[in-house]
């Protein structure tokens, strides 16, 4: 049986005497689709913020793909396969759609500086490979045709896909999302499921936090709820849903299928 991709063991994080985020176990497995769900304020961010290296843990260890990744910063926790979007869209608005996932792509580039100075032949043909595979990004995303246009321009529900291009051209293991449905309408949000459906077949593993219960009950593997930190539930959509300390202290009533 193959190591689980993502892992944590008593995760906890507190600010002064409030514990954001309380001794949570998880394990994501590659090509699966977990939601982390709650109230406003259960610690889903914080929570992210640890896996991402935002917030360094006070307790608890984070494994990736078999490493102890705990308390790494963000940009080698990136190297290592781990992508993360934000709940605040985070794009360069005066830079074009292109050139915003162009930017992801550095970390994996090798820039000697005479040939950057010089725009050697060698350069000049690595800088069209990784444009080419920028367009590639684009077309995932179905923002192919507006690679030239300023990512400031884009409509809201088209900047989140944007930051979705942008982190997948990480080369992430693990994407997670930090309410990528956010402020859609039903039709963009039927295109985010789609969406996120297509990165999983690409064999990656999706960890997403969402309040879209249609969105997160017809596309998750696993639901993991936390309520003021503490996980309460975890498990398959259905016995999320019907479960009574989930309905009690989130929903408030039977989530809708």
């Amino acid at each position: 049986m193959s190591a689980p991709l993502l892992e944590t063991r008593g995760l906890t994080k507190t600010f002064g005497g409030l514990k954001a985020v309380q001794q949570i176990d998880l394990t994501v497995g590659a090509n699966r689709i977990v939601s982390v769900i709650g109230p406003n304020g259960a610690g889903k961010t914080t929570f992210f913020n640890c896996l991402s290296g935002i917030y360094r843990p006070d307790g608890g260890t984070i494994t990736l793909a078999g490493r102890d990744v705990t308390g790494r910063p963000p940009h080698q926790l990136c190297r290592l396969g781990l992508a993360r979007t934000f709940q605040n869209i985070r794009l360069f608005p005066e830079m074009s759609v292109l050139e915003n996932v162009m930017v992801a792509q550095f970390q994996h580039r090798a820039l000697a500086p005479l040939p950057l100075l010089f725009r050697s032949a060698k350069y000049c043909a690595a800088e069209q490979a990784h444009r080419d595979e920028a367009r590639k990004f684009l077309e995932f995303v179905e923002l192919g045709g507006r690679a030239n246009d300023p990512a400031g321009s884009l409509a809201y529900g088209l900047q989140r896909r944007l930051e979705i291009a942008r982190a997948l051209a990480t080369q992430p293991k693990l994407l997670l999302l930090d309410e990528p449905a956010a402020g859609m309408n039903p039709q963009e949000t039927a295109g985010m499921i789609g969406l996120i459906s297509r990165i999983r077949d690409r064999g990656l593993a999706v960890l997403l936090i969402e309040h879209h219960m249609k969105l997160v009950m017809s596309i998750s593997d696993e639901i993991l709820v936390l309520d003021h930190g503490v996980p309460i539930a975890h498990g398959k959509p259905e016995a999320i849903r019907n479960d009574p300390q989930v309905i009690r202290a989130y929903l408030g009533e039977e989530i809708a299928a």
